[in-house]
């Protein structure tokens, strides 16, 4: 089991860990905050956990087209585990998948995801990737990246019946000004 202990609080883990991910072109395809989901009821008090499902398409089909059974493991999952204010990253290393299934010969094909999963947990452990990244980041002028948007709670388009939008035909009333 691969295993990054961080310097970072459990909060500021999620948003470092998906930055290192987009810059290395892995989708953060999950994020689970298991915490949350069971309500605090952690077996361990002072206790948490939040599960990272990420994919790096082309090197997860490569393992699947070799090998059907990777499709238990593929997607890889990171989990950032607290116990007692400590933060551990830890993940399943596709060589040691390869094991698992009795196929060391896939070893070469595993290696460059498994390097991926090492470069990914050690940035977002570690505070000088994110002063790094944030430095960037303001230096380049940019707000909010794609990665950062919930659309959880955007408005849809309001149609009517002919397909036109309801904002285009809204008309002018007498406190409106004309055209409006």
């Amino acid at each position: 089991m691969l295993q990054v202990n961080s310097t970072k609080p459990l909060t500021a883990i999620e948003p470092a860990l998906v930055q290192a991910a987009q810059r290395r072109g892995i989708s953060v395809l999950s994020v689970v905050h298991l915490g949350r989901l069971l309500e605090g009821k952690m077996p361990e008090p002072g206790s948490d956990a939040i599960v990272f499902t990420i994919c790096r398409p082309d090197l997860s089909a490569a393992l699947l087209a070799a090998e059907i059974r990777f499709a238990s493991f593929v997607p890889c999952r990171i989990t950032a585990l607290e116990r007692d204010g400590a933060v551990t990253l830890e993940a399943l290393t596709p060589l040691e998948i390869c094991c698992l299934l009795d196929r060391r010969d896939l070893e070469p094909k595993a290696a460059p995801l498994e390097s991926f999963l090492v470069e990914i947990m050690e940035e977002a452990a570690h505070s000088v990737a994110e002063s790094k990244a944030s430095s960037a980041i303001q230096g380049s002028g940019l707000g909010a990246t794609e990665g950062m948007v919930n659309a959880r709670a955007a408005i849809p388009q309001r149609l009517d019946s002919r397909g036109t939008k309801v904002e285009e035909i809204a008309g002018t009333g007498q406190h409106d000004a004309p055209g409006g």
